[in-house]
């Protein structure tokens, strides 16, 4: 998780950074205004305070020279007091609250002439200064140089302005005049919504930050939950695309696959199953280093990628994949309280993946080893070596291309017989296709190598076009075609057996035998995609029922109408009584969800009387026919 974050934010950098710079800028253009203001406030406070005391200089001249030698002998004089109040009057603007004079006789102070808008004071009247303003009155009229004081704790500001004169007979007198700057406040208003639209977006910035992250950490959970296997804790496939680009020489590519897995599963059950998987990827993990990768490539398929050191020889590598081998050889896993069972691997190793251009190429020559070391007997290592490859004539993709490309492909076909009366039911197509010498390449030196492209889209479209054609040329006759779990899931796939459906006599005649694996039946989507085929008029088959993951739960999902066991049960019905059982019980539900069964691999007499005193409905295999032309099989069957 640390991991992927970290790249992340690597990835995300410009952006990261675009967002801390706008941070840090608003944060300091914030933190800058409180000072803005107090600097734009004192500006304006000494450009108002200024043009007061002018003009109330003025206004006080004109008093002293209307009082003559002393303001306080005139203020009985109801002229004087009334032509001073007019003078006063000037300073009395919208914004002035108080407006008055007063006089200082000992430590008190007494009104002289009061204009004030509200709670006027008569001459001689008595003031109780506040004790904010007695300092500064005291200052004004010591150094006779005008004060002021500002209110801070009023909605608006205020400012109180003393300014101090003296008579000729040297009596002291303040004017005050306490008012409001609307100037200061209109600044003080536009600082403050300027303030808290910074804190809005430094605040959104933050929470779209914060979303952010919790989206990439959530985002980055749910992909790693993506990228880990729920049985085994291992990566699964999807990882692959997170290494995809990796350099390919630095590391070695191993295959391996646990022996005998689906006979386990189908004898023991899924949960047997399923504890050796586990077990088995433990003991994997536990023989590599911790920077190597492990993953479950498949139902009991794992994909191991070694990282290559300059100074260690390939043999190292090869010890690795023997030393896990034989870690697994030797574990005993538990059935239940007195039992357990053994397992083994079979391993295909890739060395030279300095000689290739992508990892699909590497994993697709470890798997040929491994399919090699299972044809050697299992529990074993096989090394894919590129000459010995050669020669045992598997084709190349480009070969396998210019073959379809030039319609080189075509279909044997074999016989599904009834052995209620021993009539053919249909036939199955069994892709095969010709080199330019005209000899007939079978479909394990083909399809194992274009599986996963392009390729074996196409080629499936060429399966199904060409018996389209054999649909037209035999009017009588039924066929049935493979189609694997990623034919299902293609969509180009299904829109051509969609439109080929419009004509109701092909549909009718062409079956859909779906292979049964465990990815199969692992896919909802498969489910819903199966449904519309049926309803578009299919016959659908599961194919190599037993082999893979045998769910009956979803087998009721599916709905099919027929069921195809696997192989390897029936041809060892004769001699192994858990096989027997294993067919006897599908036979049996079959029948109660009214499903026609299929016997493969029907090789001898032996085999047919088991499996019709078992129950099954029609038989497939060499005891019939080997697969063969159309033509030759039609004709032999008049």
């Amino acid at each position: 998780m640390v991991k992927h974050l970290l790249k992340e934010i690597k990835k995300n950098v410009v952006s990261i950074w675009i967002t801390v710079i706008s941070l840090l800028v608003l944060f300091s253009l914030y933190l800058y205004l409180s000072k803005y203001e107090k600097n734009i406030q004192n500006v304006i406070i000494e450009k108002d305070v200024g043009k007061e005391v002018d003009v109330a200089e003025n206004v006080i001249r004109k008093i002293k020279e209307k009082s003559q030698n002393s303001l306080i002998s005139k203020i009985h004089d109801s002229d004087f007091v009334k032509n001073s109040n007019e003078l006063l009057e000037v300073l009395n603007t919208p914004n002035t609250e108080y407006l008055y004079i007063i006089f200082k006789s000992g430590e008190q102070f007494f009104i002289a002439l009061d204009v004030s808008k509200k709670d006027r004071m008569e001459p001689f009247e008595y003031i109780q200064l506040l004790p904010s303003e007695l300092p500064i009155v005291n200052q004004a009229i010591k150094d006779m140089e005008y004060k002021y004081l500002i209110h801070t704790n009023t909605p608006t500001l205020g400012l109180t302005l003393y300014i101090p004169f003296k008579d000729k007979n040297n009596i002291n007198y303040i004017l005050i005049k306490d008012y409001t700057i609307k100037e200061v406040q209109e600044i003080k208003s536009l600082v403050d919504s300027i303030r808290k639209a910074i804190l809005i977006v430094i605040v959104f910035i933050v929470l779209l930050a914060n979303v952010a992250i919790v989206g990439v950490i959530k985002t980055l959970y749910y992909k790693k939950r993506s990228l880990i296997d729920s049985l085994t804790g291992l990566y699964n496939r999807n990882y692959l695309e997170e290494i995809e680009n990796k350099n390919l020489k630095d590391f070695v590519v191993i295959v391996a696959d646990v022996d005998f897995f689906k006979k386990i599963n189908d004898t023991y059950g899924h949960l047997v199953g399923d504890n050796v998987l586990k077990t088995v990827a433990e003991t994997i993990k536990k023989n590599v280093r911790e920077n190597d990768i492990v993953i479950r490539y498949g139902g009991e398929e794992f994909l191991i990628i070694l990282n290559k050191e300059r100074s260690v020889d390939n043999l190292n590598y090869i010890n690795v994949a023997e030393r896990i081998r034989k870690a697994v050889e030797n574990l005993k896993i538990k059935i239940n309280e007195n039992d357990y069972l053994k397992t083994t691997l079979s391993v295909g190793i890739f060395l030279d993946t300095d000689k290739i251009k992508t990892l699909q190429e590497a994993i697709k020559k470890a798997d040929v080893a491994l399919y090699k070391a299972k044809t050697k007997g299992r529990n074993r290592i096989e090394i894919y070596d590129e000459e010995n490859q050669s020669s045992e004539k598997a084709l190349k993709v480009s070969q396998i291309k210019e073959a379809i490309e030039d319609k080189r492909l075509f279909c044997l076909y074999q016989p599904i017989v009834s052995l209620k009366d021993g009539t053919v039911s249909h036939y199955e197509a069994l892709v095969r296709i010709k080199d330019k010498e005209g000899n007939t390449i079978p479909p394990y030196q083909f399809l194992n190598v274009i599986e996963n492209t392009f390729l074996y889209t196409k080629l499936t479209k060429e399966v199904i076009e060409y018996n389209l054609k054999i649909l037209k040329d035999y009017p009588d006759i039924k066929v049935s075609i493979n189609l694997k779990p990623s034919d299902i899931l293609n969509r180009s796939t299904i829109d051509i057996l969609l439109y080929i459906a419009k004509d109701k006599d092909v549909v009718k005649r062409l079956m859909l035998e779906i292979v049964e694996t465990e990815d199969a039946l692992a896919y909802e989507e498969i489910v819903k995609i199966i449904s519309s085929l049926k309803e578009a008029g299919y016959i659908i088959c599961l194919d190599d029922f037993g082999s893979g993951y045998s769910n009956f739960v979803y087998l009721l999902r599916l709905n099919i109408d027929y069921l195809k066991i696997d192989a390897n049960l029936i041809k060892n019905i004769t001699t192994d009584q858990v096989s027997f059982e294993v067919v006897k019980m599908i036979t049996g539900f079959c029948k109660k969800m009214k499903i026609k069964t299929i016997a493969e691999y029907v090789e001898n007499e032996d085999i047919l009387n088991i499996i019709k005193q078992i129950g099954i409905d029609y038989g497939q295999g060499y005891y019939f026919s080997k697969p063969k032309q159309i033509e030759e099989l039609i004709k032999s069957s008049k």
